[in-house]
């Protein structure tokens, strides 16, 4: 429902309640959004037609304005009691002025209404009337203690966030009898995809789909003999192919592959020059979520053939649902008949065969009279004790009724009739128990994708994987939602080396996203490096103990580098190789002039990043500069510091842009920092002896010279 943006501005000297009243007469009477006005005074707001969602078509999206705890049920109805004015007024009022002023999805929307009643049970809590002009920073910690109560850290912070964003607003608008600033002081978790350890592990691992469960998708993709089997095992092979979500493909259109000629260099094994090789490269076109223009996602060269057996399972199974999609979007005032009940046309009333006939219940006797007994509204008069008839136009309407709410535009788009999407289904088609409607349509929902993927109703409808007897390696069932195709592929393309714009673009969203979906575990990092180096060698002061001119070594050079590189995580200034487990980080997060930071040669990622810290520190070295012109005291420390760091980040790209070190060599610059461990315990040990040890140059020769020692003969 779209609203008229007003913005509220307080009048001037006024009382608080005075503005609050102003500021609900506003949103009462001057604002349209969420509900028509004359619904306002429902203690729940029906607000599914603000909120649409791709995919996911759902007419039972309440906003119910009562106590905290209440228990909502799918059908409207609340278990529990309704918020007291005129404390109601305000909360109705907050949440139709935000989503008209910046509209969320309705998730969020939820949230700004779970933040007013928090602090609504928190003046209760604390034995007060609820009233906003009364608020103080009691009551709002009060909420913030009350949100936490059975949520996780996450959770909790997100609420958190949503009431100071409430006392924020009421703070502005001076709601306040006494106005006080406050945070809600809530430690913002850590973020997952940084955390070491097995727990950490364990969270990225349940994030990804196993081995097993690809394996049994593949085997019921070549072995499905349902209906629902072979259409939602097509739609799993398309998202294990390229990173689309699940309403994006269940809005495929039916023409939405593409291909498109290539020609790439191919070098000549034999040592010749290069030559050019023709090819076709093979996508599928989709309208992407989270405001995003139509593209191409590309599909693998070794999933093409799926990809395109998939799509062509689909467009075959889900023909008779565009015919009946394009029949009524020629004829939408007329029922569906097929061609040999097309005579009932004519009729008035209908015989029961006749209604089992139209309605697909040929098999099923009782089904016919279930459906009339439902359908109160269809007349129907008696010939004798046994004979029954019903009026054709009733049933017409009836059935007309149970079209998609959006008919003929899919989820709403104007450009996309249902007779030219891929996946279109007549109603019940993916019901396992009742008999398909040939005459209307139904929708394929990301909620009837996921109940096929991880089951539903408390395990009575079990997964696709239980009901084919497939397992975990270790017999526990196989847990899959629909979101996690995307974040394997993700971490596959991380693994193999595609930079954060290219996978950006592949999945279609925001570089700034791809972090979330990243899972390469520091273990894959130290395989993938140790595997390099093995291949490629190294370069810096870190491997020249290793260097092939030395003899008698005490150990194998392999053995060495294996030893030297004991653990990686990645950071912004390459791979950090330091073992955290036998010592905290001894330079306290400088990275960049670390002795244990190594960094790829020829990482695009990695290049990207440096040339961008690169431009920040220039721009904070002319600060500097600028600061220490002025007489700021320490500004010339900050300059110091910047040129240092200036001349360490165009090394790091000097080595990127030398074409005679080879892609793929590990580089490690040494530590510009002189102050390391083996230089501590040697100062240590001559202030210990009386000695001066005030020389770090010295120092770092007695270092070198210590370490050097441990390789001679």
């Amino acid at each position: 429902m779209s609203s008229a943006m007003l913005k509220f501005v307080p009048r001037g000297v006024v009382e608080p309640a005075s503005r609050l009243e102003d500021f609900i007469r506003l949103a009462r009477y001057e604002l349209n959004a969420l509900i028509p006005s004359q619904d306002w005074d429902l203690p729940t707001w029906n607000v599914a037609s603000s909120f649409v969602t791709k995919g996911q078509n759902r007419e039972n999206r309440y906003l119910h304005y009562y106590r905290a705890g209440s228990r909502a049920n799918n059908n409207g109805t609340v278990d529990g009691v309704v918020i007291d004015p005129p404390y109601i007024d305000f909360a109705k009022a907050y949440c139709r002025y935000k989503h008209a002023t910046s509209p969320v999805q309705f998730e969020n929307q939820h949230k700004r209404l779970n933040a007013v009643q928090f602090i609504e049970a928190a003046f209760r809590s604390l034995g007060l009337i609820p009233r906003i002009p009364d608020c103080n920073p009691t009551v709002l910690n009060t909420a913030v203690a009350l949100a936490k109560e059975g949520v996780g850290a996450a959770r909790h912070y997100q609420f958190a966030l949503y009431i100071e964003q409430v006392h924020r607003f009421c703070y502005e608008r001076r709601f306040y009898n006494a106005p006080f600033q406050w945070r809600h002081g809530v430690r913002k978790p850590k973020d997952r995809t940084e955390e070491l350890g097995d727990i950490a592990k364990e969270w990225r691992e349940d994030r990804l789909p196993s081995p097993e469960a690809y394996s049994a998708l593949a085997h019921v993709f070549r072995n499905a003999e349902t209906f629902t089997d072979r259409l939602l095992s097509a739609v799993s092979a398309i998202c294990c192919s390229v990173p689309i979500r699940a309403h994006e493909v269940l809005q495929l259109r039916e023409d939405c592959e593409f291909r498109e000629r290539t020609t790439a260099k191919r070098a000549d094994p034999d040592g010749g020059i290069e030559r050019e090789e023709e090819g076709e490269a093979y996508g599928i076109r989709v309208w992407p979520g989270k405001g995003n223009p139509a593209q191409v996602k590309w599909v693998p060269t070794v999933m093409v053939s799926v990809v395109q057996e998939a799509v062509q399972r689909l467009r075959e199974m889900c023909r008779p649902g565009r015919e009946v999609a394009a029949w009524y979007e020629a004829h939408p005032d007329q029922l569906w008949l097929p061609s040999h009940l097309e005579h009932l046309r004519a009729a008035e009333w209908l015989s029961l065969a006749d209604l089992r006939s139209i309605l697909g219940m040929e098999k099923d006797m009782t089904s016919a009279a279930a459906w009339l007994n439902g359908n109160p509204s269809v007349r129907q008069r008696w010939d004798g004790p046994r004979r029954r008839w019903i009026c054709f136009e009733d049933v017409q309407q009836a059935v007309l009724g149970l079209m998609p709410a959006k008919f003929p535009w899919f989820n709403g788009e104007e450009d996309q009739p249902y007779s030219s999407t891929l996946i279109v289904v007549r109603r019940n088609e993916l019901h396992a128990m009742k008999s398909a409607y040939p005459c209307a349509l139904g929708e394929c929902t990301v909620q009837a994708f996921q109940a096929w993927l991880g089951g539903h109703d408390n395990g009575k409808k079990p997964s696709v994987f239980a009901r084919w007897g497939f397992t975990e390696r270790d017999g526990s069932p196989i847990e899959i939602t629909t979101h996690s195709f995307r974040h394997w592929l993700n971490t596959v393309a991380q693994l193999r080396g595609m930079s954060d714009l290219d996978i950006a673009k592949w999945s279609g969203r925001d570089p700034s996203q791809n972090k979330a979906y990243n899972h390469v575990t520091p273990e894959e990092t130290l395989s993938q490096v140790r595997e390099l180096l093995e291949e490629n060698g190294g370069i810096g002061p870190l491997f020249e103990a290793a260097s092939p001119e030395r003899i008698n070594r005490p150990v194998s050079r392999k053995d060495f580098l294996k030893a030297q590189i004991g653990s990686a995580h990645l950071t912004d200034f390459g791979i950090c190789i330091h073992d955290y487990s036998l010592l905290p980080c001894q330079l306290l997060g400088d990275c960049l002039r670390c002795s244990e930071i190594v960094f790829v040669k020829g990482d695009q990622k990695h290049q990207a990043k440096i040339e961008e810290l690169l431009e920040l520190a220039l721009i904070q070295l002319e600060q500097s500069k600028a600061a220490e012109a002025d007489g700021i005291y320490g500004a010339d420390r900050w300059t110091k510091d910047h040129l240092q760091r200036i001349e360490i980040l165009r090394r790091i790209l000097d080595i990127h842009r030398d074409d005679t070190i080879p892609d793929g060599t590990i580089i490690n610059l040494g530590a510009a920092r002189q102050d390391t461990e083996v230089a501590m315990a040697l100062r240590d040990r001559k202030d210990r002896d009386g000695e001066n040890a005030s020389d770090s140059a010295s120092l770092d020769r007695d270092a070198a010279n210590a370490l050097e020692m441990m390789w001679d003969d």
